[in-house]
């Protein structure tokens, strides 16, 4: 049985490093997040090993899906709007610019300590950086699809 936050129906290990990777996490962040080895991570994505990742790590690595998948839904929401307004009145509109966080640092001195609990995690500067980077890829994805012109930037702190 899959979690209600997954993109898939199964829980093998394909599906787990799937949805590790497009949210840009790596297999040490998640190690250190659910509280095993890196290794362990590695052992329960290889196909050759009998080993399932723990509950915590699907509900830490679906929970930030929804997470993410739900902060893509409101860009392209937001953005569709605008492009059909600008369309409406015979005007095509500009790229739509969405914004890509470049380094750890920058997103800390923008937020602070700013930290989502997910799953029972809490998520760190760290980890609300790969999410809303993932909320981004996601969104770019759809806006593509959508035939939604798009542009990505990098995020611009106040100095």
């Amino acid at each position: 049985m899959t979690g209600e936050n997954s993109p898939v129906v199964t829980r093998s290990a394909a599906d787990f490093r799937m949805m590790r990777e497009t949210l840009g996490l790596s297999q040490a962040w998640v190690a250190r997040t659910v509280g095993v080895t890196t290794l362990t991570v590695v052992h329960w994505e290889d196909p050759r090993e009998f080993a399932l990742p723990r509950r915590e790590a699907w509900d830490l690595v679906e929970d930030m899906w929804a997470e993410a998948d739900r902060r893509a839904a409101a860009f392209v929401d937001m953005a569709s709007k605008a492009v059909a307004l600008a369309r409406d009145n015979g005007i095509e509109p500009e790229p739509v610019m969405l914004s890509y966080w470049r380094d750890f640092k920058e997103h800390e001195i923008a937020h602070g300590d700013e930290d989502v609990t997910i799953a029972g995690f809490h998520l760190g500067r760290r980890g609300m950086m790969r999410l809303e980077n993932a909320s981004v890829r996601m969104a770019v994805d759809r806006l593509h699809a959508l035939g939604i012109p798009l542009t990505v930037m990098y995020a611009e702190i106040e100095a």
